[in-house]
């Protein structure tokens, strides 16, 4: 650190945790604008550190990942400009449309899993374990079939069927206007 330079605090630790919690879904927000995954994690490192600096910028009260996509459009505009003479495969339009869709669909996503949450509690235990298993810890099919002493065919409707049940109640809270 410089002499003269003040120091300055960090970012919080909610700002980090909505950072760190938004990090997939900027990846693939920037591999879309860019049209592939080359360099989209140089262009994530250079929209993480633009975040930190901004963090008190940053409203509580609005969607953390609108927010921090409108940082990865600039990133993503900045490389394919630093990138001029390279063959593109998008226009500049085009990305521009392709992000506004992305931003959109963000607020959409996180409605949905806060939906999602309301239905999932609404499983009973045995279902709810049975989901974390699968989806929460990654176990195999054939691991928890194993553990129910059941057939693997059978588990694997069975998932279909939970599946199914939770996009049932997610569609019928959505229809009922109650997105998060």
């Amino acid at each position: 650190m410089q002499g003269n330079m003040p120091e300055t605090s960090g970012p919080p630790p909610e700002f980090v945790q909505r950072l760190t919690a938004s990090q997939s879904a900027m990846y693939a927000f920037i591999v879309s604008l860019l049209g592939g995954a080359n360099d989209a994690d140089d262009v994530l490192q250079e929209t993480n550190m633009k975040l930190c600096r901004r963090w008190s910028q940053y409203d509580r009260e609005q969607p953390f990942l609108r927010w921090a996509y409108a940082f990865a459009r600039f990133e993503v505009m900045a490389y394919r400009k630093s990138k001029q003479r390279s063959r593109l495969v998008l226009d500049n339009t085009l990305v521009a449309t392709i992000a506004g869709e992305l931003e959109e669909s963000a607020d959409t996503a996180d409605s949905r899993l806060k939906l999602l949450e309301v239905c999932l509690k609404r499983l009973n235990a045995r279902q709810r374990e049975l989901i974390f298993a699968r989806y929460g810890r990654g176990e195999a099919v054939r691991d928890i079939a194993v553990r129910l002493s059941r057939p693997e065919n059978a588990v694997a409707a069975l998932f279909y069927r939970l599946r199914k049940i939770l996009a049932v109640c997610v569609q019928s809270l959505v229809g009922r206007g109650r997105m998060a």
